[in-house]
């Protein structure tokens, strides 16, 4: 070896433990074998150059240096080899003597005092022991000014379990242990490698110890608590305040780590992979708050918005949040804000705050039917529009989320809002924009009456079906489709009332009964009837003028002269 060996021992079966004392390097033969300070003439000792010594693990098998740790030493340049010592204190022998210490005390007549001042003498200056009276009469003894015994602290390494290894020096004492993967978070954290102690911590979260406080064993509740703690045990909301105090230390230990690391990032301006560390490592909502306004302040919000939760988290996060990014982006891009507000449950922000700056778009005109946005007509308007209908009918606003579909000509979500809503009644107010739902804005003279027919019998057959129970009345209908003289769509929509349309769901028994009265509602508008029956359907006239008595005989002429000779094609 290439040193002076100042201690050996085994460290496993195949490892062997050196103390090395390394010789100088500008050392003679005479110092090698000395190996002692001189003094010069006045006797004051000169200057060494001596190094500090190393513990090193040899194998036993293949007879080579597997590691190596230097050790800092108080003053190790007047230290000579034989000035160190190296005592080994085995994880067996230290079990052995947990395990013997009941026995012994039976064995010697010892009591636990006595045998832990034999194992540990310090404590004999801290106990009772260390204080008594031989020259009192009685021969009793004198108890101490104070029962209270000081205390030592523990030094860390000594409470971990396994091999101490112990190097003496006139002036240190050394303690070596195995390292640990305590051990190598600390290193890692000291040369601030964030993301491996990260991962460290997140895949091995035993090593990350509880604080004494959190180490206790928690007191038994008392039984006001155990009932408060049943009442609560449904309610989502309880115990919020007090949930930060359930997260293991493990957890809390990640969060502070990941917050290094994300401050970093940032700092190293790596916005896109801070942003994605963000939605890794950030389990609060101040830090979250903190971040976003931070990437926001930066104009960077586009590299951490995707990586906001989209779903409510305990404690939850600040509506402000999500409302600083909804309103960066109903200002900057439109279809981004659509994205997000289709991704983010309505639950997280404030929904009136959104809904008032998406009218505020509509109110002063800033987005425009007839605008054009990337070669799109109406885009930003649609998004708006789209926007305040699902934001209307998140917030129970659903008559308005009604009207918002009736503009889109959104006939999927209309038809199921009314239908789910029972809100038939709340599109008398534009019976035909809810007729003509299906019909493409600028198409309606281009389609065929049977393309017609089939766009509008939905709306037709829910308007019949509706008369039927006096929700939304015929004249109603019939008033707002002649002033616009839509006279094929009038005929739809008595020709249903005519036929039942819309009844069909009803039970057998009463079906003809709910037919008759559908039929007796044309009676009303009997003329018009004849009028738009001889136009567009012969055969239904007959079967009218056969059924009802209520139109104008002297006026059945000219339908019936019209109808035979003149119609030939479809008429709007």
């Amino acid at each position: 070896m290439d040193c002076i060996i100042s201690g050996i021992s085994l460290y496993t079966q195949n490892l062997l433990l050196v103390l090395a004392y390394c010789l100088p390097e500008e050392d003679d033969e005479s110092t090698m074998e000395e190996n002692t300070p001189r003094k010069p003439s006045g006797g004051i000792p000169r200057k060494l150059n001596n190094q500090p010594p190393e513990l090193r693990l040899i194998d036993l098998t293949s007879q080579s240096e597997v590691d190596k740790d230097g050790l800092c030493i108080s003053r190790f340049e007047r230290l000579s080899a034989h000035d160190y010592h190296l005592g080994v204190l085995h994880a067996q022998t230290i079990a052995a003597a947990q395990s013997s210490r009941g026995a012994l005390e039976t064995l010697v007549g010892l009591g636990t005092d006595a045998l832990s001042m034999a194992l540990n003498p310090m404590s004999l200056f801290s106990s009772a022991a260390s204080i008594r009276s031989k020259d009192s009469d009685s021969g009793s003894k004198i108890a101490p000014p104070s029962r209270q015994r000081r205390s030592f602290s523990v030094h860390p390494h000594l409470e971990k379990p396994g091999i101490k290894i112990f190097i003496h020096s006139p002036y240190d004492c050394v303690l070596a242990t195995k390292r640990d993967l305590s051990d190598h978070l600390t290193w890692l954290l000291e040369h601030q490698k964030y993301q491996e102690a990260w991962e460290l911590v997140d895949h091995h979260p035993e090593i990350v110890t509880p604080s004494p406080a959190e180490s206790g064993t928690p007191t038994t509740p008392t039984p006001q608590q155990t009932t408060q703690s049943s009442d609560d045990f449904y309610d989502d909301t309880a115990s919020i305040a007090d949930l930060k105090g359930f997260h293991s230390p493990a957890e809390r230990e990640k969060r502070r780590i990941g917050d290094l690391w994300v401050q970093e990032l940032v700092k190293a301006e790596n916005w896109v992979r801070a942003g994605q560390v963000c939605g890794q490592v950030v389990g609060t909502p101040d830090k979250w708050e903190k971040w976003v306004k931070t990437f926001a302040d930066a104009g960077k919000l586009d590299d951490i918005v995707e990586h906001i939760p989209s779903e409510r988290t305990q404690p939850p996060i600040p509506g402000s949040v999500y409302e600083l990014c909804l309103g960066h982006y109903l200002q900057s891009s439109k279809p981004r804000f659509r994205g997000l507000l289709q991704r983010w449950s309505p639950d997280l922000f404030d929904v009136s705050a959104v809904t008032a700056s998406l009218e505020d778009q509509l109110r002063f005109r800033d987005v425009r039917e007839d605008s054009i946005e990337d070669g799109e007509v109406g885009r930003d308007w649609k998004i708006v529009v789209e926007s305040l209908a699902k934001l209307h009918e998140a917030s129970g606003r659903n008559r308005d989320a009604l009207r918002c579909y009736v503009k889109l000509h959104d006939a999927d979500n209309a038809m199921r809002l009314i239908r789910d809503r029972h809100l038939a009644d709340a599109v008398t107010d534009d019976i035909p924009s809810f007729i003509t739902l299906r019909v493409p804005p600028g198409r309606a003279g281009k389609m065929s009456r049977q393309e017609l027919e089939q766009a509008t019998s939905e709306a037709i057959t829910l308007l019949v079906d509706n008369a039927q129970h006096g929700l939304v009345k015929p004249d109603v209908v019939i008033s707002q489709l002649q002033a616009r003289k839509m006279d094929l769509y009038t005929f739809f929509y008595l020709r249903g009332l005519w036929r039942g349309d819309g009844i069909h769901h009803h039970g057998e028994g009463t079906q003809a009964r709910l037919v008759s009265e559908s039929q007796s509602l044309v009676d009303q508008f009997a003329d018009l009837a004849v009028h738009l029956f001889a136009m567009y359907d012969q055969g239904l006239l007959n079967s009218f003028l056969r059924t009802s008595t209520a139109y104008a005989f002297e006026k059945v002429g000219l339908p019936f002269l019209y109808s035979s000779h003149l119609v030939k094609t479809d008429l709007l």
